[in-house]
């Protein structure tokens, strides 16, 4: 009888061997499509995406909640986008304005 139990042991080890080898190839699939440069940038890309809108969101609300403040602040945003012309602009009209008094 002991040598029955050992063939039923052995046939035990080798079916949990094979499930073990199973759920390794499994592991290592899933693993490998992880590590996939196109999946990672698509996830990436999905997460920006929601973060974007969720920010957009947020903005909008806070700019309901707080109109004369939005308008304020993406005035100063504006201002500072185009103080280069800005500046050029003014500081040619100085120019002309000196030739102008010779």
């Amino acid at each position: 009888m002991s040598g029955r139990i050992v063939v039923d042991d052995v046939a035990i080890a080798q079916a949990r061997a094979t499930a073990a080898r199973a759920q390794l190839a499994e592991t290592v699939q899933i693993l490998r499509h992880r590590t996939n440069p196109q999946v990672i940038a698509e996830d990436v890309a999905t997460s920006l995406k929601i973060r974007g809108n969720d920010a957009v969101q947020t903005v909008i609300e806070s700019a309901r909640q707080r109109p004369w403040e939005a308008g304020i602040s993406a005035a100063v945003v504006g201002l500072f986008l185009i103080r280069g012309p800005i500046y050029r602009t003014l500081r040619g009209r100085k120019k002309k304005f000196d030739k102008m008094k010779r």
